[in-house]
């Protein structure tokens, strides 16, 4: 079974459009997917798991919100503490039956849960190769680079960059950034990404 952590460089950057477009093309791989996040703060008006359902076309109990807050913060402010443990044993329960495992991070890869639990756990403690998510924008060469650091100070498994084109200022500029990143993760899998999803070549 494929299981991936899709997480990113911040918030509000494009995680659940990504989440929704690879879910629709491991899809049509013919695979069984099932979209997990497993905190949600800001609910029930911001309910990625929905969207994603709607999206990307899976059906009852295949894409799920496991802990959800009101409020619009941090896990760290509105858990006392955060089930860490319960929320990991919950996301191996739902990757029982599928082909393809998609787990979402509420915030960037290094958003605390509390109690020296941070985002990026769920992928270690879970296996999960890691997909990092980048808005294309003056400034993310940087993010794209720092956030790799991160991820190799803490052994991810970070097997692809997901570029989120939405937010390039033109293509051109679009194409650099790209091309940079590319350069800088020649082993990993380049995705760009706006309304469709393609592979860098």
């Amino acid at each position: 079974m494929k299981r991936y952590y899709i997480t990113g460089t911040g918030t509000g950057i494009g995680k659940t459009v990504f989440s929704a477009l690879f879910a629709k093309e491991l899809m049509s791989q013919g695979l069984r997917v099932r979209y997990v996040k497993p905190v949600a703060t800001g609910y029930p008006e911001d309910d990625d798991a929905a969207w994603v359902a709607g999206q990307a076309g899976l059906g009852a109990g295949e894409a799920l919100t496991l802990y959800t807050a009101a409020e619009p913060a941090s896990p760290c402010f509105v858990f006392d503490p955060f089930p860490f443990a319960q929320c990991v044993a919950r996301i191996e329960a739902a990757a029982e039956g599928c082909d393809a495992l998609l787990v979402e991070s509420a915030g960037g890869l290094a958003v605390p849960l509390g109690q020296r639990r941070y985002n990026y756990h769920f992928a270690l403690e879970l296996g999960l190769e890691t997909i990092l998510v980048v808005p294309n924008r003056l400034g993310c060469l940087s993010d794209a680079i720092v956030y790799g650091h991160f991820a190799k100070r803490h052994k991810l498994a970070l097997t692809a960059i997901a570029v989120n084109d939405h937010f390039a200022a033109s293509p051109r500029e679009g194409d650099r950034n790209a091309a940079v990143i590319a350069g800088e993760y020649p082993s990993q899998t380049i995705y760009r990404y706006d309304t469709a999803l393609s592979m860098l070549a």
